[in-house]
């Protein structure tokens, strides 16, 4: 399945004018891949080529937040990350009014087995909803659908239009979550389309991804073993031309 959805989404980011290429992959496709990134001064280095860092809660004063398993025996919510447990596709910062426009990520050393990454076009998700489930995107696009976060949360819900036919999505399904019955009764119809849109792609040591965080989701399957992944939020340099988004497949009809 990598082979005809991602086969077009590989950049050599260490090519003269790679950064370009993968600003070009991500303004069209919303998802790049790339090798050769080993240590988080390569991949502060790209970072810089791409955008701005956006600080997280969990990362250090560069702006990198190192994934890897602090061995709780029951991570605190929020906190599955450090854990080896799978990740639901979900996107990042789903809390923040203004979530970062990129997510990006690299593995610096491998599990032993399992933790390949989980990439889930939203496009393709919102587009399956308009043609079989129209009810069910019509809910899950309302404007007080969701809360995302704890005390400080935001409302908002997993498909948000906004201007130019532009719509954004914003989603996790852990115990930060917690969605209106109108939403709630649509979120087993969503969950599958998740599924038949996921890509899995091995997690090894150099590989990343960098996706459009309103359009991508992202997660990764259970690994045993000692892997690190270091990532960094951005907001992309202007020029770049990378939506915030994608556009409503309906609005041409």
């Amino acid at each position: 399945m990598l082979a005809t959805v991602l086969s077009d989404c590989h950049v050599d980011v260490a090519a003269v004018g790679g950064a370009g290429e993968l600003a070009a992959v991500l303004a069209q496709r919303g998802v790049a891949l790339f090798d050769g990134v080993r240590s988080e001064q390569q991949l502060l280095q790209l970072a810089a080529r791409l955008g701005r860092i956006v600080p997280h809660r969990d990362s250090n004063p560069s702006g990198i937040t190192v994934l890897a398993d602090r061995r709780d025996v029951r991570p605190r919510p929020g906190q599955a990350g450090f854990s080896q447990q799978p990740l639901a596709p979900h996107t990042d910062c789903s809390d923040r009014l203004e979530p970062p426009g990129l997510v990006l990520a690299a593995c610096v050393r491998p599990a032993e087995r399992g933790g390949d990454y989980v990439l889930v076009d939203g496009q393709a998700v919102h587009g399956e909803l308009a043609d079989t489930a129209p009810d069910a995107l019509a809910d899950l696009s309302t404007r007080r659908g969701a809360y995302y976060g704890g005390s400080a949360g935001i409302v908002g819900n997993v498909f948000e239009p906004g201007p130019g036919h532009l719509v954004g999505m914003r989603l996790r399904r852990d115990e930060l979550a917690r969605f209106a019955p109108h939403t709630q009764r649509w979120l087993p119809v969503l969950g599958q389309a998740i599924h038949r849109h996921a890509v899995s792609v091995p997690a090894a040591a150099g590989c990343g991804y960098v996706v459009n965080n309103r359009r991508w989701l992202h997660g990764r399957t259970a690994f045993t073993g000692h892997r690190t992944v270091c990532r960094v939020h951005l907001d992309p340099h202007p020029g770049w031309r990378i939506p915030a988004g994608f556009t409503d497949s309906r609005a041409a009809q």
